[in-house]
């Protein structure tokens, strides 16, 4: 019988061997269509480079899991517990998840934004055609804040807070920079808008109100 470990990494292994050969694919038609290309590069804008084969599995760390070690987790506690045990637990775990079901779908939410907001990062056009890495996401107060590495980010992400509300369909976005290290960001994404007190002014457009947690 084959062990657990042993049909996981094959799994694994399977789809680093397509995303690998995919990749493998494009660096070869990129080297062949080099020579006619370089002309026209030079006067074109600098286009955004495509993440990483690592940064890539890292992104799809949760949907790879999700496929590989929670339907071989499930299958081997049932055999191991038994029909009666497994049920009882299975249906502890669904009444569980139900109770704390906003915070699960919080969750849920924080790992879907990551990917809207890469693919709003293209099309701000970042110094250089780097993109930000997302570290990662996770809710907090009813927002859900997202911590990015990514040198010259913030002023770009900064300027464009309402590209990236409109592709996380919220009203207001926060960006926040480590007071230390500059490269870091912070982005406080909120589904409702910042409360502003009875006469006060607008704020100014430089200025990014911050949530308490940010």
């Amino acid at each position: 019988m084959t062990s657990g470990p042993v049909i996981v990494a094959a799994l694994v292994l399977g789809i680093a061997a397509g995303r690998l050969t995919r990749h493998l694919g494009g660096v070869l038609r990129r080297r062949s269509t080099g020579r006619s290309t370089e002309m026209t590069s030079r006067h074109t804008p600098a286009v955004a480079s495509r993440p990483s084969f690592p940064a890539r599995l890292y992104h799809w760390r949760w949907e790879i899991l999700a496929v590989t070690l929670l339907p071989y987790g499930v299958v081997v506690f049932a055999l191991w517990a038994g029909p009666l045990p497994a049920s009882a637990v299975f249906a502890a775990v669904l009444g569980v998840a139900v109770l704390r079901r906003h915070r699960v779908r919080a969750r849920i939410d924080a790992i879907r934004l990551q990917h809207r907001l890469r693919a709003a990062f293209p099309l701000l056009r970042l110094p250089g055609g780097g993109l930000p890495a997302i570290l990662w996401s996770r809710p907090r107060g009813g927002d859900i804040v997202v911590s990015l590495f990514g040198r010259d980010a913030f002023d770009h992400l900064h300027r464009n807070r309402t590209v990236l509300a409109a592709a996380c369909s919220v009203p207001e976005v926060y960006v926040a920079r480590h007071p230390k290290y500059a490269s870091l960001v912070t982005l406080t994404i909120s589904p409702t808008e910042v409360r502003r007190e009875p006469g006060r002014g607008v704020l100014p457009s430089n200025v990014v109100p911050l949530r308490a947690h940010s």
